[in-house]
């Protein structure tokens, strides 16, 4: 039974991520700007007193999930420039209808991966008290039985009788070894939710924008996490408005259905 539902839940995790739908970001440089392939990225270029670089990470997208984006900026004035995702905003036009997109922060990203760690830690730790009872009922076994014969008095008469039986017993060395094994598969969870939670604030902090202080004639730059809109049947239109001091940077880009997709 355990197998035939574990088959049916891998089914299901398979049939909804074959139902998922992807699109294609492109770049579509505005005046004044123009298009290169840095790193294998189609990446925008906007030339102004300071100059900025946007590129999707990649250009196929899934379906109303975030989009990792790079940024970089050029300080092109003689003072220091303080530079952060607040900086940052996105909107997608989606048949006249102007939606707002959210673009997160460092902060939020990493709170987001710590809230993520607690409530997996709950789930480890229910996971560990539930093996932890199972262990504890181990060393008990029960035994049933039946019993039927006849017997003879001193007198020759016979009796038949019958009944049943049953009992317990408990074996101390079964249930310690049940509860080790339950130890050490809790120990060994907890293991790897705070590994994994390293690697994933440790690739946070290595490639997420951060507020940063940019001096004059220096780059600064990083990825950003957006909240793309569902891929629709027509294009839309996803526009990227990146303020540096008091300019302005306008980056246009359009996101289509992949076709058979």
């Amino acid at each position: 039974m355990r197998i035939i539902t574990r088959a049916a839940i891998l089914l299901l995790i398979v049939g909804i991520q074959g139902c998922a739908t992807y699109g294609i970001i492109s770049g579509i440089p505005s005046e004044g700007q123009k298009s290169v392939f840095k790193d294998g990225r189609k990446t925008l270029i906007s030339i102004k007193q300071n100059t900025v670089a946007l590129a999707p990470n990649t250009e196929t997208v899934t379906s109303g999930q975030r989009a990792d984006v790079v940024i970089a900026v050029h300080n092109g004035t003689s003072q220091d420039i303080l530079f952060s995702t607040d900086d940052v905003t996105a909107t997608a036009n989606t048949n006249g209808q102007l939606t707002t997109l959210k673009v997160f922060s460092y902060d939020e990203l990493v709170a987001e991966e710590k809230n993520r760690r607690a409530w997996a830690a709950v789930a480890v730790a229910l996971q560990g008290a539930a093996e932890s009872m199972n262990a504890a009922n181990a060393g008990y076994s029960n035994t049933f039985g039946t019993y039927s014969g006849s017997t003879y008095s001193n007198y020759g008469t016979k009796t038949y009788s019958s009944g049943s039986y049953s009992g317990t017993t408990y074996n101390y060395a079964a249930a310690q070894t049940a509860r080790n094994v339950a130890q050490a598969n809790s120990e060994a969870r907890f293991a790897r939710l705070e590994a994994e939670g390293r690697e994933n604030l440790k690739n946070l902090s290595s490639t997420i924008l951060k507020k940063e202080t940019i001096f004059p004639a220096a780059w600064h730059g990083g990825l950003i996490k957006v909240a793309l809109p569902e891929v629709a049947e027509q294009p839309q239109d996803i526009k990227f408005v990146v303020k540096v001091v008091e300019e302005q940077h306008e980056f246009k880009f359009t996101q289509e259905k992949l076709d058979g997709k």
